[in-house]
């Protein structure tokens, strides 16, 4: 019996719709057999006003992405939200009657946690190069102050990116079986 799950990726984009009929999960990325999984990826985060969630599997026949970006306060009852839980949560399940232990990496991997990493270089070097190059031409005293507050900012943030996108960090690590209750446990008011 094929189980239909239908959300909008994004909040201007139209509905998309996933099939499940057994272990086949088709949709706009194309088919991938859920027995054939190596690896899976839950990648959750938050930047300014935007959530996205995303599920990575891969297998031999390529890597299927099931991703939603989503208003950071929109509720987990949201129907878009509801239906790519659910996806996930079935996705879950299916591949652990075949692997209950596959393990799936929690956070950004890949060449996207370099992206993150390299992000996190330049904003930590130009937070203290700026007040640097300030300095060096003379910025008037009353500037230097003002811009103490945005340079240990940018400084900051470009620290706290590098730590949580380090290569050499290992992510962590849940069991596929578990992954079902970790999302709903994400998707509840203050789960985080």
């Amino acid at each position: 019996m094929t189980e239909t799950y239908s959300f909008r990726p994004a909040p201007l984009r139209g509905p998309q719709d996933w099939q499940l009929d057994g272990d086949t999960l088709t949709g706009p990325q194309g088919t991938l057999d859920l027995s054939t999984v190596g690896q899976a990826t839950l990648v959750d985060t938050r930047i300014q006003l935007m959530r996205m969630r995303r599920l990575d599997l891969t297998a031999p026949s390529g890597l299927i992405r099931i991703a939603i970006n989503s208003r950071l306060g929109l509720s987990g009852d949201h129907p878009d939200r509801a239906a790519h839980r659910a996806l996930c949560q079935t996705v879950a399940r299916r591949m652990a009657r075949h692997a209950p232990d596959l393990p799936v990496r929690i956070g950004e991997t890949g060449r996207l946690s370099m992206v993150w990493f390299g992000i996190g270089v330049l904003a930590l070097v130009m937070g203290p190069g700026l007040g640097i190059a300030a300095l060096a031409t003379g910025v008037d005293a009353d500037r230097l102050v003002g811009m103490v507050v945005p340079v240990a900012a940018l400084a900051l943030f470009g620290a706290v990116t590098m730590h949580g996108h380090a290569p050499w960090r290992r992510r962590p690590e849940v069991p596929v079986s578990t992954l079902p209750a970790l999302l709903e446990r994400l998707d509840r008011p203050g789960g985080s």
